[in-house]
C-alpha cells in the first residue's frame, strides 16, 4: 500500500526542477540553503506571528526602486531584485543596497504618514 507524503513530494519536486524553486544558479546548494531558511523563518512567522511578507518587502517597493533608478514603472516588467542587482557590481553591494533602499522605502512612507 503506497501512503502519500506531501512534503515528499514537494522535495522531489525540488530536485526536479531546481530552477523553478532556485533560481538558475551555479550555487545550486547555496540557493537550497538559503530557501531552507526561508521556509523556516515563514513557518515560524505563521505560527508566532513574526514580520509578514508585506513588512519584509512592501507591495510597492518595485515601483521605489523603480523610480529611484530614474525609470517609469512598471518598466517592463523589471522588480525590486533586477534593478538592484544591474546597480550593483557585487552580491555583497546588492545585498547592502537592499538594505539602504529599504530604509529609505521606510522614511519616506513614514514622512507621508
Amino acid at each position: 500500500m503506497h501512503t502519500s507524503k506531501p512534503w515528499w513530494e514537494q522535495l522531489q519536486a525540488i530536485q526536479k526542477r531546481p530552477a523553478m524553486y532556485l533560481g538558475n544558479t551555479d550555487h545550486i546548494f547555496t540557493s537550497f540553503l538559503g530557501f531552507v531558511a526561508g521556509y523556516q523563518v515563514g513557518y515560524a512567522a505563521a505560527q508566532h506571528g513574526f514580520m509578514t511578507f508585506e513588512q519584509l518587502v512592501p507591495a510597492d517597493f518595485s515601483r521605489f526602486v523603480t523610480e529611484y533608478f530614474g525609470h517609469t514603472f512598471p518598466a517592463g516588467g523589471k522588480g525590486w531584485g533586477t534593478f538592484i542587482s544591474e546597480h550593483t557590481a557585487s552580491e555583497q553591494e546588492a545585498f547592502e543596497m537592499f538594505f539602504r533602499l529599504r530604509e529609505e522605502y521606510e522614511k519616506r512612507h513614514s514622512n507621508a504618514a
